[in-house]
């Protein structure tokens, strides 16, 4: 099985970002909070995939990007990038993908609620919801290395088959 990270990436760096690593034997999840740690735990773990929960762009025009439109189409709710709440988070996960990337790894955005909604998961109730929302991420990257998933929209969001 390939190794795969989960991150439910936090708009700010004081805020926590769920990190999950989805191996063949064991999962593992953390919560993490700088730029630095989240990047030196990646690269510790080597994966075949990362996969963020997070928007990697704004839309172009307009309030919500078409992965977006099509996310909603499909009955999901999203928040849009350019809500002022998210701006941050979208230039955080830009900057991310842009130094993972440059080393080689391969990122995809998902949508974790799409997934857990698809695979019918539910939180336990003691969980952390940004641990939890990075297991779903791996989870999701898991299921889009095998074959499983499908892009969504112009920005390819990554979610399992319905």
């Amino acid at each position: 099985m390939p190794k795969v990270v989960g991150i439910d990436l936090a708009g700010k760096p004081e805020n926590p970002t769920g990190f999950c690593l989805l191996e063949e034997n064991k999962t593992s999840v953390r919560v993490l909070f700088s730029d630095e740690e989240i990047l030196k735990e990646a690269e510790a773990a080597k994966p075949d995939i990362i996969a963020i929960d997070a928007p990697f762009s704004f839309p172009a025009e307009g309030y919500f990007r078409d992965s977006e439109k099509k996310l909603q189409e499909l009955g999901f709710k999203c928040l849009s990038p350019k809500f002022p709440g998210m701006q941050p988070l979208v230039r955080r996960a830009v900057a991310l993908v842009s130094q993972l990337g440059g080393k080689g790894y391969s990122v995809i955005e998902v949508f974790p609620h799409a997934t857990e909604k698809i695979l019918g998961i539910g939180m336990a109730e003691k969980a952390n919801e940004h641990e939890y929302d990075a297991m779903l991420c791996a989870l999701t990257g898991k299921y889009f290395l095998e074959g499983k998933c499908v892009e969504i929209g112009k920005e390819k969001i990554i979610i399992p088959k319905l």
